[in-house]
């Protein structure tokens, strides 16, 4: 274990610091997993490693943050930032307690040969990772090594599988809600860039309490201004009070505010306008919006029906676990509709008569064991997902269940079907997209459909090098003292190369001729019956 000093405020800020190493961490592909523990975040927080944090979406496989909202320091800024990049962030707050504050400042960066935990008193502000006087400690682990990690993902478990009854997952709807109870800054703290046209719109609005007819005259410029902002800088539709269109941002502000005073306020003309550009007002015009997504999910569910199983009369959508699979945001979303079904709150709004109408429509399985059967092709499914939680363990790479198991004896069928399939020319026994999902899972993890052939054909080729091996050996006179250095390892190499000219004794037959290929392509020298 390496242990690295991090401090920040007592010297020029040019030795390492928590902002300085958040940032190379997220760039380094060292890592596929980042859980970060924090009592307080603000946009500022963020700008120093915005960059690496991309990468790591790219390269990361789990990117979570836990975010604290005690004494109203974490900024709506902060959170519409990870909302907008799809940053997988849940917050933790105490209703019941407030004397009790959550005050973790820790970060845990995962790898699969080494892991790094960051632990001190600097938060997700700017000054927390730049400016103040901080203290931090970082701790490098190997594999051999990772007792301290085990112990904190222990400690915090009901974060890390989300069933703290404290932890909710921030979303727009939830979002709101904090911002209407007041539980957030609005604007960082500790921004350079503060705008006092900010305070003067707050004290405009105060007296421009209606809609007059300079509104109405400039609403159609506005307004595609407002939607050229929303294509170029923010999609989510909201305009930041540091925007550089001053204009635009208070009339953003004036839209919302007449809004929210009455019925009246706001000519429902310009509403319905404000409606079709998916303005993000608060209620109607948000749950349009979260209606319209929803219903571009559903049709998902469609999809994936029509083309693995469009002749039951059925929907059932498993939850796979591999990411890379293309039906896995597909089989993660029915999931999260199961929860919200169930009244979980941490889902997402409260589940409609609309939403439980459509499921309906296509006699969605909410419960398997309410069925009372199975379908060969449900089993196919839920053996397939099997199948992936059998690969997510890295040890399995370039193996297959053994024939003992029920997967092993099932994927061994799925490999016997393809392989018939492409020597009849039919597409019967598997079809054309399980073929495609199977396929794709298998060749990442280095499997291939004949994988009998596939384990000689790579036994081959290893007896192949142990034979080059030797060969380059007599060839520059070292065989001798390679021998007295290494004499275990030239007993293998020559096992290996009597082995394989005993083995191509057995070939001579039209079956075995493409291992005959292998040899001649490199002058391997063989007796040819």
């Amino acid at each position: 274990m390496k242990t690295t000093f991090l401090g920040n405020g007592l010297d020029s800020g040019k030795k390492n610091n928590v902002g300085k190493q958040l940032a190379k961490s997220f760039e380094s592909k060292d890592y596929k997993k980042f859980y970060g523990f924090v009592a307080f975040a603000t946009l500022s927080g963020f700008k120093p490693f915005m960059s690496e944090l991309e990468i790591a979406k790219s390269n990361y496989e789990e990117i979570k943050l836990f975010i604290g909202i005690d004494h109203k320091i974490t900024s709506e800024e902060a959170l519409e930032f990870l909302l907008k990049e799809n940053i997988e962030t849940y917050i933790y707050y105490d209703e019941d307690n407030h004397r009790k504050i959550y005050h973790p400042k820790l970060f845990l960066f995962e790898g699969n040969n080494t892991s790094r935990i960051i632990i001190g008193s600097s938060n997700l502000t700017h000054q927390a990772l730049y400016s103040n006087v901080e203290a931090s400690i970082q701790l490098d682990l190997e594999l051999d090594d990772l007792n301290t990690l085990t112990e904190i993902k222990d400690y915090y478990s009901s974060l890390l599988d989300l069933s703290s009854p404290n932890l909710k997952l921030l979303s727009n709807e939830y979002l709101e809600l904090l911002k209407k109870q007041g539980l957030l800054s609005n604007g960082d703290n500790d921004e350079e860039d503060n705008d006092d046209d900010d305070h003067r719109t707050k004290k405009k609005y105060e007296y421009d309490k209606k809609f007059t007819e300079s509104d109405k005259e400039k609403f159609n410029t506005i307004l595609e201004r407002y939607l050229l902002y929303k294509q170029t800088k923010r999609p989510d539709g909201i305009v930041s009070k540091h925007a550089k269109d001053r204009e635009l941002f208070r009339w953003y502000q004036k839209m919302h505010a007449l809004y929210n005073q009455d019925n009246n306020s706001l000519p429902f003309v310009y509403f319905e306008r404000l409606l079709e550009a998916d303005f993000p007002f608060d209620g109607i015009g948000r749950k349009r919006k979260q209606l319209l997504k929803w219903k571009e999910d559903f049709q998902k569910v469609l999809e994936y029906k029509n083309k693995v199983d469009p002749d039951k009369k059925y929907t059932y959508v498993p939850q796979f676990k591999n990411k890379s699979n293309e039906y896995y945001e597909v089989g993660l979303w029915c999931a999260q509709q199961k929860q919200r079904r169930k009244g979980n709150k941490n889902y997402g709004m409260e589940w409609s008569q609309f939403e439980e109408d459509k499921m309906n429509s296509i006699n969605f399985v909410w419960d398997v064991s309410t069925l009372g059967f199975r379908t060969t092709e449900d089993k196919w499914s839920d053996t397939y997902v099997e199948l992936e939680n059998y690969y997510s363990n890295k040890k399995n790479y370039k193996t297959v269940p053994s024939q003992k198991t029920y997967i092993g004896h099932w994927l061994s069928d799925q490999m016997s079907f393809k392989t018939r399939q492409d020597r009849e020319n039919r597409n019967d026994l598997l079809s054309i997209e399980k073929e495609k999902m199977l396929g794709k899972l298998l060749n990442e993890n280095g499997v291939e459909w004949e994988w009998r052939k596939q384990k000689e054909r790579e036994s081959i080729q290893s007896k192949i090098k142990s034979w080059q091996f030797v060969e380059k050996l007599k060839n520059e006179g070292k065989i001798k003292e390679f021998r007295e250095q290494n004499p275990k390892v030239l007993k293998k190499y020559r096992d290996d190369v009597a082995q394989l000219r005993s083995h191509t004794k057995r070939w001579n037959n039209e079956k075995n001729k493409w291992k005959y290929e292998l040899v001649d392509k490199v002058g391997f020298p063989y007796k040819k019956e």
